[in-house]
């Protein structure tokens, strides 16, 4: 009994130790001090504005009807590689895993290289992988305004499927 009573007596001399060490150890009045943000005075009022998001619409793939479908999504800046890439995310949420190498803008048209191991060049019948082109076509014109055609390669070749057979610099879709 008398070991139980020391370990409880133990006990509450540390729980009080570290409830005394809360504040420092000294008075009520050691608030830190806070340290300023570059060009701020010290207590001022400091608001953190976030980067605005512009609405655009982009394409997808429904899968179980196969039909090319519009997504409203977020972007903090409307690129050629901003809209490629919400198109990549939005067919990997519906099971499509689209392997792009690069974006390119050229002379007003905008180049998607995709890589030659992912769809849409390979594991998708014809009529996919067409909606897939338009998909991505369609977003690029859709909220680019200076861009007049999209072309597509594969590995930075021209774009030949056993589907769809392009030249390197022939435009797919344009304005």
């Amino acid at each position: 009994m008398k070991i139980k009573n020391l370990i409880y007596l133990m006990l509450c001399i540390c729980v009080a130790a570290l409830m005394s060490g809360c504040n420092g150890g000294g008075s009520d009045d050691t608030t830190p001090t806070p340290t300023p943000i570059m060009g701020t005075d010290v207590g001022s009022d400091v608001t953190i504005i976030p980067p605005e998001n512009i609405e655009v619409t982009i394409y997808s793939i429904d899968p179980s009807s196969l039909e090319k479908v519009a997504i409203e999504v977020l972007i903090g800046e409307v690129t050629p590689e901003a809209i490629v890439e919400e198109v990549v995310s939005a067919m990997r949420d519906e099971a499509f895993y689209i392997g792009v190498n690069d974006v390119i803008l050229k002379d007003n048209m905008v180049i998607v290289d995709f890589k030659a191991d992912t769809p849409p060049v390979i594991d998708v019948g014809a009529s996919v992988e067409g909606m897939i082109l338009d998909a991505f076509g369609q977003s690029i014109l859709d909220n680019l305004p200076d861009c007049t055609g999209v072309i597509f390669r594969i590995e930075g070749k021209a774009y030949e499927t056993g589907h769809i057979e392009m030249g390197i610099n022939e435009v797919y879709i344009r304005r």
